[in-house]
């Protein structure tokens, strides 16, 4: 141990003055990677498995189901290559290109990863995906390391009080990044961050040795780390800042550089709006793919200032963490409320920061542009991402922040706060483990459907999707489990399933009253308790403010059609009229419906006299004048 810290004592050289800008001396390359970082990099990879490695007996979940187990083009293996390539990133799963989010969505090369374990396997077995995931994710922890290695290589001291290895320990632990990568889906993050620092640490070569091959090797991985998602799109503006910060200032090999990348984004958003069909598009219709929906342009800043500050929390303060914050986990507020305010000036602080330290090339600058550069394409402030954000939005900007606090620990307490650089690494070492620990803590949350859902309804209960989707849960366990009850306990268990998927439900149309998702549940719900009691009370009690709501939901007209077989015709005809009334009272697109529910009140009682008259008032709103003249004339003929 003694011979330990002497050996600290010794490589824990004291910068020189010069070393105030420590990064503007000298060539990028100075000494072997292998050689000093060899043990740190076994160290990250043992970190990685050590969080990650009880997720190779978790399933798929989520979306993993877009992109892999019901994706057509993923299943054809091999063969499904060439149409993962040349379409749109979501018609594998929905047969079609959908516009449901802002821009559609060109993301093929994560799928052509599972393209190929389908190919090599024969089937997709979620435990070899998610053990590539964290082989992957490793690799990237040390591409930044790598990269971390040349930007701060005059900073000497021992690779284990070193700013490199202190900032790739506190990234690779970090608990927003389980998203990433315990949901299989989550591999074009990874991917994308790991590409564009491998583009990089490329371009630091380049500017070192003018080689043509390490300048062609940056344009090829970062047009991999476009392909894998567009969020590397914003290395176009890092890998310029960084060389600035960095090296020598030699604005012509930042020029090469900068044109480079420019031209490969070029050609990269031409194939994709080619592949797509649109560059921007116009952002979605459904406030699940636009949460902003129906928002002023006070609230929509509002919200946004208020997720961009939720960001900063969950880095710092990765408390209650879930995969869902869609409406309105995030509360609908003016920009001028309390949160969103402070996250305003935060900001604004944060780049003055930046401002002030650009011609000095503070560290503190550098690490702040990053995370800005990193979050501005999923910050709702570019272009509207389709949610208020995402904990995987996050993966690359998050490595700023690494750095910045890697540096103020390894570099600040020692060489300007004057505390042995020890204290430092504790510092990091307990930063590390209380990331570490929950990090293995939430991994579990990922290991199926059930335990995704319960997670996100106990963290984000405003979100209408997540009290939507654990109804799903139960409901799906309820119908799977229905056939083969016979025991007593079975029977109410089952009805439990029942009233919990109701409770949910409830939960979600309260948050979002139009929402389809809780009211088809609630739907099930209804038709599912009607055909075990045959109370037909109850069910028109149950559906009828969820009629009034969603009456354009197809699964109402498939249980009417059951319904009339079942001798419920005294108390349905009422039920039918009273809601078709009520429907032409709206004047929003719900009146259209109106002419289905009377439709099926008149053909159980077609001499009523306010049905027909129901009737012709909703063709005349359809604007289908005959029907509307011929109720309107039958009426006349009623008493």
């Amino acid at each position: 141990m003694l011979q330990l810290l002497n050996m600290a004592k010794t490589k824990e050289k004291q910068p020189s003055q010069t070393l105030n800008i420590p990064h503007a001396e000298g060539p990028f390359m100075t000494e072997s990677f292998i050689k000093k970082y060899g043990i740190a990099s076994l160290t990250i990879i043992a970190l990685c498995f050590g969080i990650y490695y009880y997720t190779t007996e978790f399933r798929y979940v989520l979306d993993d189901k877009v992109v892999i187990t019901d994706n057509k083009f993923t299943n054809a293996g091999f063969s499904g290559i060439g149409d993962i390539l040349s379409r749109e990133s979501f018609e594998g799963y929905f047969g079609e290109m959908k516009s449901l989010v802002q821009g559609n969505r060109y993301r093929p090369l994560s799928i052509v990863t599972f393209a190929i374990e389908r190919g090599i396997q024969g089937d997709n077995y979620p435990e070899v995906s998610h053990f590539i995931n964290i082989i992957l994710y490793a690799i990237t922890c040390i591409l930044l390391m790598m990269c971390l290695h040349l930007v701060f290589r005059n900073f000497k001291s021992a690779w284990y009080l070193s700013i490199p290895f202190a900032a790739t320990l506190i990234y690779a632990a970090m608990p927003i990044h389980v998203e990433a990568v315990a949901n299989v889906k989550g591999r074009d993050e990874i991917m994308s961050m790991l590409f564009s620092l491998w583009a990089l640490y490329a371009a630091l070569r380049y500017v070192d040795t003018q080689r043509l091959s390490w300048l062609i090797g940056c344009g090829v991985t970062f047009f991999l780390g476009l392909m894998s998602k567009e969020n590397a799109l914003t290395f176009l503006a890092i890998i310029p800042l960084t060389i600035y910060f960095f090296g020598n200032e030699k604005r012509k090999q930042i020029t090469k550089v900068f044109l480079t990348l420019l031209g490969i984004s070029i050609g990269f958003l031409i194939l994709r709006t080619s592949i797509v069909g649109q560059f921007i598009g116009v952002p979605a219709t459904d406030v699940m793919n636009n949460p902003f929906l129906g928002m002023t342009f006070m609230e929509k800043m509002g919200s946004t200032f208020y997720s961009l500050i939720k960001y900063v929390q969950l880095m710092v303060f990765p408390t209650m963490l879930s995969h869902d914050y869609y409406p309105y986990q995030i509360p609908k507020e003016s920009l001028l409320t309390l949160i969103p305010l402070l996250s305003l000036v935060t900001y604004a602080g944060l780049a003055f920061v930046a401002w002030r330290g650009w011609k000095q090339k503070s560290v503190y600058a550098y690490v702040i542009l990053f995370y800005f550069c990193a979050l501005s394409i999923v910050s709702n402030l570019v272009v509207n991402v389709g949610t208020f954000l995402n904990e995987r939005f996050i993966f690359m900007a998050s490595a700023g922040f690494a750095i910045g606090l890697a540096y103020f620990l390894m570099y600040e307490l020692s060489y300007r706060w004057k505390l042995s650089s020890w204290i430092g690494l504790g510092l990091v070492l307990a930063i590390t483990f209380g990331y570490g620990w929950k990090s293995y803590d939430r991994v579990p949350d990922w290991e199926d459907t059930m335990s995704l859902n319960k997670s996100a309804v106990k963290a984000s209960p405003n979100s209408a999707r997540a009290n939507a989707f654990m109804a799903t849960v139960f409901f799906e366990t309820y119908k799977d489990k229905f056939p083969n009850a016979k025991a007593t306990d079975q029977v109410v268990n089952l009805y439990r399933l029942l009233d919990s998927t109701e409770l949910y439900a409830n939960k979600s149309v309260k948050i979002i009253p139009d929402y389809m998702n809780g009211n088809l549940m609630l739907c099930g719900v209804a038709s599912e308790r009607f055909k075990i009691e045959y109370d037909i009370h109850l069910y028109i009690k149950t559906m009828k403010p969820v009629i009034l709501r969603r009456p354009d939901l197809p699964f109402i007209k498939e249980f009417s059609d059951y319904l009339a077989t079942t001798g419920n015709d005294e108390y349905l005809w009422p039920f039918y009229r009273e809601i078709g009334l009520e429907l032409l009272k709206f004047s929003d697109n719900r009146r259209q419906w109106a002419v289905q529910y009377l439709t099926y009140a008149y053909k159980i009682k077609p001499n009523d006299k306010t049905i027909v008259l129901g009737l012709a008032q909703g063709y005349e709103i359809l604007g289908i004048k005959a029907e509307s003249q011929k109720f309107m004339m039958l009426a006349q003929n009623l008493q």
